[in-house]
């Protein structure tokens, strides 16, 4: 039975070393990359091994298939015995430093993970909560298990599908099938990229075109030694034209580079090429390439982390390198060897695999259950504990007509005598219980119609990485405001946003095109809006802060290991900061000049002087994250800080 694929298969069973030599310089274009060298596609070294995987797996199930000894318990016997061990060591180990160095908020984060990471399902968290390139990912110490999900995920249908395909009885015909399987799940993760990005990058489906590709290899005929000359050279080129892949362009089309760039180097031929004997130079670093990718990540962000979010120099990055590497080695010497070799029936091994993964799984989770235990940190730090804690401030949500339920404070907004709009992205959630705390008006109502700026979304716009709908959301949002603002009994509009960026941001780098339009928006909006009584209130930026000094603070206040840090602004800090303010202070004062019913309030002006800036007050750290105050400060620090800032003689005057 199936004596043609016997006959394809059998011959291609030898160990290969430049299969290691590739996997080498896939792992270490990965590490390179993450370890802030300049090569900004190495992330492709993954695609490069999805399509390894795809090769030696299909090559080993093919030959089973052929010779009559397939099993799907033996399948995943192979499979526990290679990936768990190894893995599940590495998430130990990551879970304990975490107990060390990661807040609570951070370390539930990290249990939800390392639970999610022991099945091969984190991926979907990491695609529900973050991108792979944004800022956000850079401190996730198991955002690399992505991979091995997507793996995981191919191989629970593959061996089945590949089986179903053997009943083909024909090599030329399981090559064709496979060969229709690659080019349409790849056009289709191709169109997929466009619309959702994110997806095609995380997500098994669009990913699973470059693991059958590397299985489509098992069912053509070997090349002929000159031609994979040719061949394998060329593939070396296409993975160097990855290398030089911008993230914001991947995966789409370009991941076709990596991808067929190995698959010409994998393609089995007949006899050495010289490219496989300089490859093969290669393969010790390759037989610890699952070990090292699995232990690169976690060192270096719980590093970072330790550091308070900074980023290592480069003699900082060669030691964690050098430390990766031998990591890698004793995990690979002392944890993956000695588990390949089977000591158990199939079935135990599945079981016993199966148990450990319970096991791993239950710890995470019940880290997470337990809201990071909190109880690591003094009480004094219980209001720092987490980011959703640092945002928790109780607000009646209310229908305003059909835009839907927005935060509400101070008196009913229905019965108010008098109304205020608090208009904005998130700085409008921020600067809300200061308004409260420094309001003196009961009959006064607040809304918070947040979401978007008030420069954005007529005419002015800005594009936000991940999120496709702003332009489209922030245009709903300014007409809904707009429309909220035909009420005649709303007397105070309240503006703020994160101005900082903005003017370069619309501007498309252009800063000074950008300020000019938000100029024009600005007084357009003041000017449609203005009736009798009706006052402005321009809030400015707070001092943003470095994420090493938000770190630094909390870390400091929780008792978390962490490296002596600076948890302030230096007076060098502070000068650059009121320079980049200037460009909307000066927007500001300009169109409170020419329009009586403006006030503008400065908080970085009010906060920062020639020696630093004030993150603290009344013995509370204000800062949430670099750009957001905590909504959980005391009301007496709200009410300070909110006085520190101008801002409730700006409420209040008559």
């Amino acid at each position: 039975m199936h004596l043609h694929i016997r006959q394809t298969v059998t011959q291609k069973l030898w160990y290969r070393p430049d299969i290691d030599g590739l996997r080498a310089v896939a792992v270490l274009s990965v590490v390179l990359f993450h370890y802030g060298a300049p090569i900004r596609g190495g992330f492709t070294g993954v695609d490069v091994f999805f399509v390894i995987s795809g090769f030696l797996i299909t090559q080993t199930l093919a030959a089973e298939i052929a010779a009559g000894s397939f099993s799907i318990i033996g399948f995943y016997d192979r499979r526990i015995r290679r990936i768990l061990p190894a893995l599940l060591v590495m998430l130990a180990a990551s879970l304990l430093a975490g107990a060390l160095l990661l807040s609570p908020g951070d370390y539930t984060t990290l249990g939800t993970t390392a639970a999610m990471a022991t099945f091969g399902v984190s991926n979907f968290f990491f695609y529900d909560h973050t991108g792979y390139f944004d800022r956000t990912s850079d401190l996730l110490p198991l955002l690399h298990t992505w991979s091995l999900a997507v793996e995981e995920q191919f191989y629970l249908v593959w061996p089945v599908l590949l089986y179903g395909l053997s009943l083909c009885r024909s090599r030329g015909l399981m090559a064709a099938a496979l060969a229709v399987i690659v080019v349409a799940v790849c056009a289709g993760s191709i169109v997929y990229f466009r619309v959702d990005p994110k997806g095609a990058f995380y997500l098994a489906p669009p990913r699973a075109w470059e693991l059958a590709i590397g299985a489509l290899l098992v069912f053509l005929p070997p090349m002929r030694r000159a031609a994979g000359e040719i061949a394998a050279v060329a593939g070396l080129i296409l993975i160097g034209i990855g290398f030089t892949i911008s993230p914001a362009k991947f995966p789409g089309e370009f991941a076709l580079y990596p991808c067929i760039g190995a698959a010409l180097i994998v393609w089995p031929r007949n006899g050495q090429t010289t490219s496989s004997e300089v490859l093969g130079a290669l393969a010790p670093i390759g037989l610890i390439s699952y070990s090292l990718y699995l232990w690169h990540w976690p060192i270096w962000v719980l590093y970072r982390i330790y550091i308070n979010g900074g980023l290592p120099g480069t003699t900082e990055a060669a030691i964690l390198a050098i430390i990766s590497v031998l990591i890698a080695t004793l995990s690979y010497r002392y944890v993956e060897k000695p588990f390949r070799v089977r000591r158990w029936k199939p079935l135990q091994t599945v079981g016993v695999g199966i148990a450990a993964m319970l096991a791993m799984s239950a710890a995470g989770f019940s880290i997470t259950a337990a809201n990071g235990l909190p109880q690591r940190l003094p009480a004094e730090a219980q209001p720092l504990r987490d980011l959703t804690t640092m945002w928790d401030w109780p607000c009646k949500e209310a229908t305003i007509d059909k835009f839907g339920r927005y935060c509400v404070f101070g008196a009913p907004w229905e019965t108010a005598r008098h109304k205020s709009m608090i208009w904005g992205d998130s700085h409008a959630e921020h600067i809300a219980p200061i308004i409260e705390a420094a309001s003196r008006d009961p009959d006064r109502s607040f809304l918070v119609f947040a979401g978007c700026s008030a420069v954005l979304g007529d005419g002015n716009f800005i594009i936000m990485i991940g999120n496709p709908d702003y332009p489209q959301r922030c245009q709903r949002i300014h007409a809904g405001a707009m429309t909220v603002l035909e009420d005649s009994a709303i007397d105070q509009v309240i503006l703020t946003s994160s101005w900082l960026e903005l003017p370069r941001r619309i501007g498309n780098d252009d800063e000074r095109r950008g300020a000019e339009a938000m100029r024009e928006a600005l007084a357009k909006l003041v000017g449609q809006t203005s009736i009798p009584g009706r006052q402005f209130i321009l809030i400015g930026g707070e001092p943003e802060l470095p994420l090493q000094v938000v770190e630094c603070a909390h870390a400091r206040l929780a008792g978390l290991w962490r490296a002596p840090c600076e948890a302030g602004l230096g007076s060098t800090d502070a000068r650059t900061l009121l320079q980049r303010s200037a460009v909307v202070d000066d927007i500001f004062t300009e169109l409170a000049r020419t329009h009586p019913n403006v006030a503008t309030v400065f908080p970085a002006r009010r906060l920062c002087r020639d020696d630093g800036c004030d993150v603290s007050l009344d013995g509370e750290f204000l800062y949430r994250d670099p750009s957001h105050i905590r909504r959980n400060l005391k009301p007496q620090t709200r009410r300070d800080f909110a006085d520190r800032i101008g801002l409730t003689a700006a409420l209040n005057r008559q």
